[in-house]
Order: structure tokens, then sequence, then C-alpha cells
């Protein structure tokens, strides 16, 4: 239909140098939890990647959401789907905070001020695999592509579900930025 298809399935989230480093296996340790972010409140506006904490009575630590990629996100800041709603059985008899919010670690005490952040070109990240148009992807996986004639590699993270079901299809590849399949422009935005 006039553009590329790839951002209908993928979303572009940086860059990147090089390949990714491997790293240990992660490990619970109680003295060095996060912060919390603020306690969720029913009555503020929430978008997709915010993160909330609640802590239940009588726990130590609270749980950290993070809510979820639109149109899940339309749910985040309505009563019936708060995730300190645990025990509702509003959907399907069971609660509907996971139809809104991805439950995604816990937490303890607040968070700690951070500086601001700064793009440095030397401390880019390495590259996750290249978009391999044969391999089969789900909702999160990333991948990278280097354009010709550039130094730096893009990296996209395939959509969440039914977007992610064109993340392995030829037209969809993040690497057809000139393909204009899709109305007239990309499919992948």
């Amino acid at each position: 239909n006039g553009g590329p298809c790839w951002p209908e399935a993928w979303n572009k989230i940086g860059g990147c140098d090089g390949t990714y480093t491997p790293t240990s296996t992660p490990t619970f340790d109680p003295a060095n939890i996060e912060g919390c972010p603020e306690e969720y409140d029913d009555s503020a506006d929430y978008e997709e990647g915010d993160k909330v904490s609640v802590t239940p009575a009588g726990e130590t630590y609270g749980k950290v959401y993070q809510c979820r990629n639109w149109p899940a996100s339309g749910h985040c800041g309505q009563d019936g789907y708060s995730p300190a709603n645990i025990d509702d059985t509003g959907c399907n008899g069971g609660p509907c905070w996971p139809e809104a919010w991805n439950k995604i670690g816990g937490c303890d005490g607040t968070y700690t001020p951070t500086s601001t952040p700064t793009f440095d070109p030397a401390n880019i990240e390495g590259c996750p695999e290249e978009y391999d148009d044969s391999a089969d992807y789900e909702e999160g996986d990333k991948v990278s592509v280097t354009p010709a004639g550039e130094t730096y590699g893009k990296v996209y993270q395939c959509r969440n579900w039914p977007a992610s079901g064109h993340c392995g299809q030829d037209g969809y590849s993040p690497a057809n930025i000139d393909d204009t399949g899709c109305n007239g422009g990309p499919c992948w935005p």
C-alpha cells in the first residue's frame, strides 16, 4: 500500500555497535533490592512503560509492575485493572491486572535520584543478532540492522501480539526501511 511493512511488527528501540556480552545468571539478594517506584494510585493516568509498586499488607517488599503496551495500556488507570486487586475475579474468573500490567520484580524503599543520561557513542551497547528473514521471532525479541554506510546499528524489538505475528514475515523486516508496501509508508511504525 505504498510504504514498508516492518513498523507494524517492530519498535525501533535504540542503537548498537559490536555484539552483546554474555552476562551471569541473576540472583536474588534482598540486601540489593531496588527502590520502589511510586505506589499505584487509582486516580492517576498511566501510559505504556509506566512503573508502579504495590506492597501488600503484611509483606516487607513491594512488587513492581509496568504498564503494558497499547492497546492494553488503556486499562492501566482503570480501578478494576489495578495491580493491587490480586484477589479480584472479574476477568474470566481471575484478576484483571495481568491484562494491563506486567509484574517485573520486587522493591524496597524508594528510587534513588540519578543523573541525567547522556549519549556517548563510545559507550553504545553491543548489538543483538542481525535480523534474519529465515528466523522465527516472538514478541520481545530484539534484533539489529546496520544500514550500508553507517557505523552504528539500529536495535528493534518485536512488538506484542497480534503485531508479533508479522515479525518473521518478509515484508516486515526492519531492514526494509524504504519499502512502501503499507498505505504509502513503512508497515512497521
